[in-house]
């Protein structure tokens, strides 16, 4: 089977022998993911009911009744095609609407396979369809109860959902039928159940085909309705939306370039595209998920070292994402792990708020780098701070009281500098009374980015980047109100850090832990001042002595290390954080190698871009980055869609060629 991914002058085709696939997204949190097969149960279409936070699956697949060799799958970005014998299938999701459009080259008959379900229940009993017809539409009504099989009761209703199906036939059979799947792919990840009954619903006849789904039976019928009679001007929507995004003068750059190569192109838009997709912008609802299938929730850790890839693509989505997490921010100075609902809420994040300022410390060098602008504005930080303000309310009147002047551009700078200042001073207060242990931010296991436990190894204690994302909050409290206690806290913490942490060869991964782990990486982009740049090339080339993968990735653990597993172990947690190479740490790292010494380290950075790119093009949901690979070799894994490998792929990208 062939992969394409069509973009114009810049269409690049090849053989691939996974099963691949492709994934499509409307800015409502809604999406469709078929592959060659369907493999797993998160292959289908899916709805995302933005009040409950829920995902839910509806459609299974769509088979041509006849036609099942599939010969090519096509990345068009705004739009996905597949090629079964003679008959070419199109998919779009239109932005704005629960809604896919489906699409054959001539007339003919299809089945719908339906497997209507909370993503993440796999319970078989107590599903119900009814099948009928209203408003020159096809209805299908699912209906989940308990069912004492599985449940403590019987017959109590969960949840109903309406599928509703337009097309320029109208006509349908009812199959009626119960089938079973077998997923390879979820037993190849230990993700039970293998096995799944899914309804074979209907038999319908057409070429042009809207599924509009809703907790509305109403909705969905009006939704429906006003698809199908706008398909071509939806469409072109969809294609001008994608135009546009290319437009960006930051991507036109990349895709302008001569020095890149058409593969990278193409991966970089790709990875752009991706990125784009997992944003949600919904009217009351606005975030990023952090992955699909199975990240459907807002992880503020995941969006915010998403941010400066994200700010590329809708400057106005990462501001808002911004402004949204200062306004988040906990008592104990730290941001909520997730926003949304899953399985893991107990979890705790130790580093996210880390991620925020850091951000927020690159949108204060954006905005420094306005000299007239940001004079003015701290001439009247400094009369404001003199006057014992402190409502950004009041601003506006004080500054007239005192003669001064103060643009547009000014007024928001200083809105948003001001807003930073005071949610860092409470975010630094809350850390220090609660999660401050010798000077250092101490975190209970699960809390880094490294969330799992497998053999003690839960990374408890005090970690090198949660300290180096402190230090880079107190650099940035000193620039802001230039502050002398911000000041004193770096320096301490920076002498501390390095006397305990940094042995002239490694950089320990904790307090008195020496293990050899990827994270020294995500320090040096954090906080490059904690050493030298010969001592940071030490750091480095003894940590790749240990992580090193020889097809371009890096390990999340030493490979001599006696919990290092080599493959991918899926749900179980062994080689999760303890082995598997993560796409997002690959690329940060090759961005740290290329900035402390890019001749130096020349084969390793190039053999990650080598991987990223050929694993974003041609494995799993071509056109999109995934979550992670196996150590052993380049074996995509987790996620079809990743959040931050989409991001660093392009910050890397960026870097680079920049």
């Amino acid at each position: 089977m062939q992969a394409i991914h069509y973009l114009g002058v810049l269409s690049i085709n090849k053989d691939v022998r996974d099963n691949a696939g492709f994934l499509l997204a409307n800015k409502n949190g809604s999406y469709c993911s078929f592959f060659r097969r369907p493999s797993s149960r998160y292959h289908g279409l899916f709805y995302f009911d933005n009040k409950s936070m829920k995902m839910y699956k509806f459609i299974e697949n769509i088979e041509i009744v006849g036609q099942n060799n599939i010969g090519y799958i096509k990345n068009g970005f705004y739009f996905a095609e597949r090629k079964k014998n003679d008959i070419i299938e199109t998919f779009t999701m239109p932005k704005g609407f629960n809604s896919m459009i489906y699409e054959i080259s001539s007339e003919n008959e299809i089945d719908l396979i339906l497997d209507c379900k909370d993503s993440y229940d796999s319970r078989e009993w107590g599903r119900f369809y009814e099948i009928f017809k209203e408003e020159n539409c096809i209805i299908v009504r699912f209906t989940k109860k308990t069912n004492p099989k599985e449940d403590s009761s019987d017959g109590k209703e969960e949840f109903s959902l309406y599928l509703a199906i337009r097309s320029d036939a109208n006509s349908y059979e009812k199959n009626g039928k119960w089938v079973e799947r077998y997923y390879h792919d979820d037993e190849k990840r230990s993700s039970p159940p293998f096995k799944r009954y899914v309804y074979d619903a209907l038999r319908l006849k057409g070429a042009k085909f809207v599924f509009s789904i809703s907790k509305s039976k109403n909705s969905a019928i009006k939704e429906s309705g006003f698809v199908f009679n706008d398909l071509n001007g939806l469409k072109q929507k969809e294609k001008e939306h994608f135009f546009n995004m290319l437009k960006n003068e930051n991507i036109k750059k990349i895709i302008t370039n001569n020095k890149i190569s058409k593969e990278i192109k193409i991966a970089y838009v790709s990875a752009a595209n991706s990125l784009s997709n997992l944003a949600v912008e919904e009217k009351d609802n606005h975030g990023l998920f952090a992955g699909l299938p199975w990240f459907f929730q807002f992880w503020p850790r995941d969006a915010l070292i998403s941010l400066k890839s994200l700010s590329k693509i809708s400057k106005s989505l990462a501001e808002k994402i911004l402004l949204n997490y200062l306004e988040m921010i906990n008592n104990d100075g730290r941001l909520p792990n997730l926003i949304g609902q899953h399985n893991s809420k107990s979890l705790e994040s130790a580093d996210a708020v880390g991620w925020l300022f850091l951000r927020c410390s690159h949108l204060v060098d954006k905005i420094s780098k306005d000299k007239e602008t940001i004079n003015s504005i701290k001439k009247s930080m400094y009369w404001i701070k003199q006057s014992k303000l402190a409502s950004a309310k009041n601003i506006r009147d004080y500054i007239k009281r005192c003669n001064s002047t103060i643009s547009k551009k000014e007024n928001e700078y200083y809105k948003l500098l001001y807003k930073v200042e005071n949610s860092l001073d409470r975010s630094i207060s809350g850390l220090m009374k609660f999660h401050a242990k010798d000077s250092f931010d101490f975190n209970e296991a699960k809390e880094t980015w490294m969330d799992t436990d497998f053999g003690g190894d839960g990374r408890r204690g005090i970690r090198v980047e949660v300290q180096a994302l402190r230090l880079k909050m107190y650099k940035l409290g000193f620039e802001l109100a230039q502050n002398h206690k911000y000041k004193v806290l770096e320096n301490t913490l920076k002498i501390k850090l390095k006397q305990k942490f940094w042995n002239g060869n490694i950089l320990a991964d904790g307090f008195d832990d020496w293990t050899i782990r990827p994270n020294v990486f995500i320090a040096a982009y954090a906080y490059p001042e904690l050493l030298s740049q010969k001592e940071w090339e030490a750091c480095f080339e003894n940590a790749l002595k240990g992580l090193w993968l020889d097809w371009g990735g890096i390990a999340t653990i030493d490979k001599n290390n006696k919990l290092f597993a080599e493959m991918h172990t899926g749900e179980n947690n062994e080689s999760y954080h303890r082995g598997d190479s993560w796409f997002w740490i690959n690329n940060l790292a090759a961005l740290e190698l290329f900035k402390i010494n890019k001749e130096k380290f020349k084969n390793q950075i190039q053999k990650i871009i080598s991987a990223s790119t050929e694993e974003i093009l041609w494995h799993g949901c071509i056109g999109c980055a995934s979550e992670l690979s196996s150590a052993r070799e380049l074996s995509p894994q987790g996620c079809f869609n990743q959040a931050w490998s989409d991001a660093m792929y392009m910050e890397l990208i960026d870097e680079i060629f920049k």
